[in-house]
């Protein structure tokens, strides 16, 4: 097609386009007067342009030479730290590693159960930040800072789920300083204000510790049977079982050290009295009564296993996999090696 044709073409289909269609010709379409009467259904509002303000920084001269600065000065700090320097970068690391394994290594504790098991008489316990004693009860759960009175004749005893056992005794002030565990150890800690307290205590963990503070003095605990005695000036400690340290002395059984305020302690132990040796025997006696009719209380029986050796344990069989029996025993739960048994029999 030449040009001539082209346009030949275009002016048939501009004629066309001029030419109304049929359809359009049949409708009747209204007036310019008619429509401007109309209401108007859909306003147009146009939206305002707003006028930016932005500039470009790095559209300008100066400001590409200050970022382009700022880059080349950050590099060469960066290749100084890291390539000049590795030492620093290892440090830094080993630092950053040692500080998230001790956040990691942290232990959270929580309270160490110590239920009043028996009450006898008027005794009283004073919460930590209270001015106001209240009666304690059997089943009460003593807490950090608590401080138990016993008055008169009264007395109480205290059931720790470590398996320890502990008597605060007539005429008495005992504060629980701190009763708390974590899942590697136990913090138990008390201060004896006045009069006396036997405690029978399980064997404890690496991490743990047991300790009594009366008069000026320490009375560590590793794991035995013994008591604490202070009037205001002398304190007594006396052992069964087991050791005990009291300053830099260490306590063996049937032994006992007395301390005056303001004197140091002996260099050498001595025998415990008569009168304290029948009250620690008595106590023992009925610590391991309490504990055996708790164990009966809570599964209606009572075992004995005896071992080729000639040891004993008294409580609960639990059950046993090939290799052991699980047991609990009076000091909470162990496992026995089953070619070490030599017997079983039910006490009750």
């Amino acid at each position: 097609m030449n040009e001539f044709d082209k346009q030949h073409t275009i002016a048939k289909w501009e004629e066309l386009l001029r030419k109304p269609s049929k359809v359009t010709e049949s409708r009747e379409f209204p007036s310019w007067e008619v429509v401007s009467k109309r209401n108007i259904q859909f306003e147009y509002n146009p939206k305002s342009v707003s006028n930016s303000n932005v500039v470009s920084f790095f559209r300008k001269p100066l400001g590409l030479a200050i970022v382009g600065g700022s880059v080349l000065s950050l590099a060469a700090t960066l290749f100084f730290v890291f390539l000049l320097n590795p030492n620093s970068s290892q440090t830094n690391g080993s630092d950053l590693a040692i500080v998230s394994a001790a956040k990691s290594s942290k232990e959270i504790s929580s309270p160490l159960k110590v239920i009043v098991s028996s009450v006898k008489g008027k005794v009283s316990v004073l919460p930590q930040g209270s001015s106001h004693p209240v009666p304690l009860v059997k089943s009460y759960q003593l807490a950090s800072g608590d401080v138990v009175i016993t008055e008169g004749s009264a007395q109480i005893d205290l059931d720790f789920e470590t398996g320890s056992w502990m008597r605060i005794t007539p005429n008495s002030e005992v504060v629980m300083d701190l009763i708390e565990k974590t899942n590697e150890a136990q913090s138990q800690k008390f201060s004896v204000k006045k009069g006396k307290l036997f405690a029978s205590v399980s064997k404890l963990s690496k991490d743990s510790q047991f300790v009594v503070q009366a008069g000026e003095h320490l009375t560590q605990v590793r794991g035995t049977v013994f008591s604490v005695q202070f009037d205001g000036t002398t304190e007594v400690v006396a052992v069964r079982e087991g050791s005990v340290a009291v300053g830099d002395l260490v306590l063996s059984a049937k032994q006992q050290t007395v301390v005056k305020l303001g004197e140091p302690v002996a260099a050498t132990a001595s025998p415990v009295n008569l009168k304290e040796e029948k009250e620690l025997k008595a106590f023992q006696t009925q610590t391991v009564l309490a504990r055996e009719s708790k164990l009966y209380e809570e599964h209606a029986r009572l075992e004995l296993v005896r071992l080729e050796d000639g040891t004993e344990y008294r409580g609960v069989i639990l059950g046993q996999s090939e290799t052991h029996l699980h047991f609990q025993g009076l000091e909470g739960l162990i496992e026995i090696p089953i070619q070490k048994i030599l017997e079983t029999e039910k006490i009750r």
